[in-house]
């Protein structure tokens, strides 16, 4: 595993799911693999399923000791959300090779979401698309999940914590180590 002392490392900024949204989200998988799935599918593990928030993909070292400080920063501005899980489907569309848990977005979430983005901007990076969709991926397939109709799903997730996370690509699928927890405290 690349550590901070490289020029730089693959990083995101997500929210870790609390224990109640991981029962869930196993009740979830399981209920998926009653309806049969394609061959090669693989599971996210728990260490693994995360809410993304902002991608920041190759970043140098340098800007984490800053990144961490401006999350403290959000974490403590932002309250706990709760957003509604609403059904588990190839994601992002028919044909797509994940299998991921959808959430409502909100306008506490997409607050959230544009202030990880601001932070980008202040850095110099360039965001991905504006647009933003709230999931947690449970599976991949190279093969997709075309034959996968959805899922309805009713749970409530409660968000409590921003996260910034190293991604390292393996071969098996990528490995996703929290680098630094902050948890939502505003009021």
């Amino acid at each position: 595993m690349q550590d901070r002392d490289t020029n730089s490392l693959r990083l995101f900024i997500g929210i870790e799911p609390d224990a109640t949204t991981q029962r869930f989200l196993d009740a979830t998988a399981n209920a998926c693999r009653q309806r049969g799935l394609p061959r090669g599918t693989r599971w996210l593990s728990h260490n693994n399923r995360h809410l993304t928030i902002a991608f920041l993909g190759e970043t140098a070292a340098e800007n984490v000791e800053h990144i961490e400080s401006r999350l403290s920063t959000i974490a403590q501005e932002t309250p706990e959300i709760y957003v509604q899980a609403v059904s588990t489907h190839p994601f992002p569309g028919p044909r797509a090779k994940l299998l991921a848990t959808e959430l409502l977005p909100t306008p506490e979430l997409d607050h959230l979401h544009q202030n990880c983005r601001q932070l980008m901007l202040d850095l110099g990076m360039r965001p991905e698309s504006n647009s933003y969709r709230p999931h947690f991926t449970l599976a991949r397939c190279r093969l997709g999940f075309a034959r996968f109709p959805p899922l309805p799903t009713q749970h409530y997730c409660l968000l409590n914590n921003l996260t910034l996370y190293h991604s390292l690509l393996a071969p098996g699928g990528s490995q996703y180590t929290p680098l630094a927890k902050f948890q939502l405290v505003g009021s």
